[in-house]
């Protein structure tokens, strides 16, 4: 309903016949460029987890994020983000739960760069402002993340207490999960300094390479927009994947947040709803190309033994 709705809305905006012109009329090499930094985009992911990983290195990391980022795509309410805890277990012998925390810690730190980088750009726009609530939001986030480990062990130990007192020995798997969970919390890898160091640039690089993704789709239609203008709107365009939203993959949320961030930085709506569309097809397709070499490439490796733990 969300993903067809918003898609059904967006185009009841545009003429249908010209829009397709304009959607067909693009230049193959903004699209050609805009791959080869999408696989840029790849590597970071695939870097950045393999920091917060205790076995597995970019040879079954880079895959399984491959695959991880084309099944969120396409998979409703984001079912496709538990693809990386299973294939990290089954390729690295990772932990499935550590894996999970590890993929909620980024996923909270790709929207507090989504945030900080809207509100950068309000700051440092001609009128230099920028909304309180944006930067309570921002502050918000950024200490979450600094104490990640600690409130959601604490929120994970409250709802053990909470399920053993409602649900008793009842479904016992539930009572085991979380007993999972929290041992994950309080004994997931502490991080050095050259570790803190390698999360916090990949994590730039990636909002930044995805940023020039976009520009790169944006100029293959003629529009080249001035750079605090593509931060504020790629950021906006960023943040339909980064917020938790129940839709089919990205289907209908990325356009909405697209135009959203686009229009709000001065482009019409109709060329904002084409480029839209246009950059979820461009940008699946990459996921695609990616996502089926990682799948052969995984396929020919051995499952690892993986330990009682």
């Amino acid at each position: 309903m969300v993903s067809g709705g918003l898609l059904a809305w967006l185009l009841s905006r545009l003429e249908l016949g010209p829009a397709f012109d304009r959607l067909s009329g693009a230049d193959a090499r903004g699209f050609l460029l805009g791959g080869l930094l999408s696989l840029l985009v790849l590597l970071c992911r695939a870097l950045r987890f393999s920091v917060l990983t205790r076995a597995a290195g970019l040879e079954v990391t880079a895959p399984a994020v491959a695959i991880q980022v084309f099944l969120n795509r396409v998979t409703p309410f984001r079912l496709g983000e538990i693809s990386l805890p299973l294939l990290l277990r089954r390729h690295a012998g990772e932990d499935f739960a550590s894996a999970l925390v590890g993929l909620v810690f980024v996923r909270l730190l790709d929207l507090s760069i989504v945030v900080w980088a809207i509100g950068l750009s309000l700051a440092a726009g001609p009128a230099g402002a920028s909304a309180p609530a944006l930067v309570g939001g921002a502050l918000l986030l950024g200490i979450l993340v600094a104490t990640f480990r600690r409130w959601l062990g604490a929120l994970v130990r409250l709802l053990r207490v909470l399920w053993g007192r409602l649900a008793g020995e009842r479904l016992p798997a539930v009572s085991r999960a979380l007993e999972r969970l929290a041992a994950a919390t309080t004994e997931a890898r502490r991080l050095a300094g050259r570790d803190h160091a390698a999360l916090a640039l990949t994590s730039v690089g990636i909002f930044l390479g995805q940023t020039a993704v976009f520009g790169t789709i944006l100029a293959a239609y003629g529009i080249r927009l001035p750079l605090l203008s593509l931060l504020r709107g790629g950021a906006v365009a960023q943040a339909g994947a980064a917020l938790p939203i129940a839709a089919v993959g990205t289907i209908g949320t990325h356009e909405a947040s697209w135009v959203a961030g686009f229009v709000w930085v001065g482009l019409p709506l109709e060329e904002a709803i084409v480029t839209g569309v246009a950059a979820q097809l461009a940008t699946l397709a990459y996921a695609a190309c990616f996502a089926l070499l990682a799948w052969l490439w995984l396929s020919r490796r051995r499952p690892t033994a993986i330990s009682s733990h």
